[in-house]
C-alpha cells in the first residue's frame, strides 16, 4: 500500500474542505454582516454600544431581514456593508428609500453614488443646516436611532450608542418625519403626538427638531430628576439645559457628565460647569466620544442623533427619544461609568 499516495489525498481533501468553508465565509460577509438582532423576553427594545458592539452588522442584519420596506435617514453612509445590504433588498422586492445630508453626499467613501445607480438615496437641499438624522426603519414596525452614523469609525473607533425597538406605534411617528424628508416638505407640528407609547411595560417619547422642541423635552425630564443624572455629549452649547443641570446639582442631585474633548470650545457648557466643581470630564477615547445621551434616576434614557446645542434645535433635522426603562437604563448606566474610568481627570 502507498502510504504516500493516501497521506497526499488526506491533505487534499482537507485543503478542499478548508477553502470550502472559507468561502462560505466570505460570502456570508466574513462572519460579521450575520449578527443578529435578539430581543430580550417580554422587551421589545435593546441597545448596542460601540466600539465594544460593532454596530454595523447588526443593521446589515435587520436590512436582510426586511420583507416590505427599508426607510432610512442617515446624516452619512461610509460603509459599502450596509450600501450593499440596501441594494440588495432592493434587487428582492423590498421598497427602500434612504435620505442624507447635502454636504456629506460629496465626502470621500459616501455611498451616495452607489446608492443613487439604484435611484434608492435623496439628499436635502440646505447647506445652511444639517440633515443629521440617524434612524431606519424596517417594515414599519422596527426603529434603529442613537447616535451611530454608517461609517467605519462609527463602527470600530468612536463611542456610539444604538437603540431598537420594536414597535409599529413609534415606528409611525418616525415615518411622518422621514415623508417630510422625501417629499421635501416644511415641517409641521400638527402632524405630531408626544403621547408616550406603551413598550411592553415601558414607555417611550418620539420628538423631532424645527417642530417639537427636543431642548424644551430634555429640561423638563432633567427638572423631574430626584437622585441622579448622568449624561455623554459629543457637543454641549445649551446654556437652558446647563441651567437645569445646575439647579438640580445644587438640590445636592448627583450630576455627573462626559463630555467629547475635541468640542471645548469657547461655546462649550464644560468649563463653565467644571468651574461649579460638577463632576464632569474630558472623555478618554483618542477617537470621538459621539453619545448624546442623558440617564435619569436610572430609569429614564433620553438618546438620539440631538446633541443639546441651538443649531439642533433650531436649524437641524434631528431626533429625540426619552425611554423610561430600568432595564435599558442599566445599560446605558454601565456604558457611562466604563466611560467615566477612561476619562481624563482634571
Amino acid at each position: 500500500m502507498d502510504y504516500r499516495r493516501i497521506q497526499s489525498r488526506g491533505w487534499r481533501k482537507l485543503f478542499l474542505l478548508i477553502l470550502f468553508l472559507f468561502s462560505l465565509f466570505f460570502l456570508c460577509g466574513c462572519g460579521e454582516n450575520l449578527q443578529p438582532v435578539v430581543f430580550p423576553l417580554k422587551e421589545p427594545y435593546l441597545a448596542y454600544f460601540s466600539p465594544k458592539n460593532s454596530l454595523y452588522p447588526h443593521l446589515v442584519y435587520l436590512i436582510r431581514e426586511a420583507r416590505e420596506s427599508v426607510y432610512a435617514a442617515f446624516y452619512k453612509i461610509e460603509l459599502k456593508e450596509v450600501s450593499r445590504a440596501l441594494i440588495e433588498a432592493h434587487e428582492r422586492g423590498v421598497e427602500v428609500r434612504v435620505f442624507t445630508d447635502d454636504l456629506t453626499s460629496y465626502d470621500k467613501g459616501s455611498q451616495f453614488g452607489e446608492l443613487n445607480e439604484f435611484h434608492l438615496i435623496k439628499k436635502d437641499k440646505d447647506p445652511e443646516s444639517l440633515m443629521h438624522h440617524k434612524f431606519c426603519l424596517i417594515d414599519e414596525e422596527i426603529v434603529w436611532t442613537g447616535s451611530f452614523n454608517p461609517t467605519s469609525k462609527g463602527s470600530f473607533k468612536e463611542n456610539n450608542n444604538v437603540v431598537v425597538i420594536k414597535s409599529r406605534a413609534l415606528a409611525a411617528e418616525f415615518m411622518k418625519e422621514f415623508e417630510k424628508l422625501w417629499e421635501g416638505k416644511p415641517s409641521s407640528p400638527a402632524n405630531f403626538s408626544h403621547s408616550q407609547i406603551s413598550l411592553s411595560g415601558a414607555q417611550a417619547e418620539a420628538y423631532f427638531s424645527l417642530h417639537d422642541n427636543p431642548e424644551e423635552a430634555i429640561i423638563r425630564e432633567l427638572e423631574k430628576a430626584k437622585e441622579s443624572i448622568h449624561f455623554a455629549l459629543f457637543t454641549f452649547t445649551s446654556p437652558e439645559i446647563a441651567h437645569a443641570l445646575i439647579h438640580k446639582f445644587a438640590e445636592n442631585v448627583e450630576v455627573k457628565g462626559i463630555m467629547e474633548k475635541e468640542q471645548d470650545s469657547s461655546f462649550s457648557r464644560y468649563r463653565s460647569l467644571k468651574k461649579l466643581r460638577m463632576p464632569v470630564e474630558q472623555d478618554g477615547n483618542f477617537y470621538f466620544m459621539h453619545h448624546k445621551f442623558f440617564i435619569i434616576d436610572k430609569k429614564i434614557v433620553i438618546t438620539g442623533s440631538f446633541n443639546p446645542t441651538w443649531r439642533a434645535n433650531y436649524q437641524n433635522r434631528e431626533n429625540l427619544l426619552i425611554i423610561q426603562s430600568s432595564s435599558l437604563a442599566a445599560q446605558y448606566e454601565e456604558e457611562f461609568y466604563r466611560l467615566w474610568k477612561e476619562a481624563v481627570k482634571r
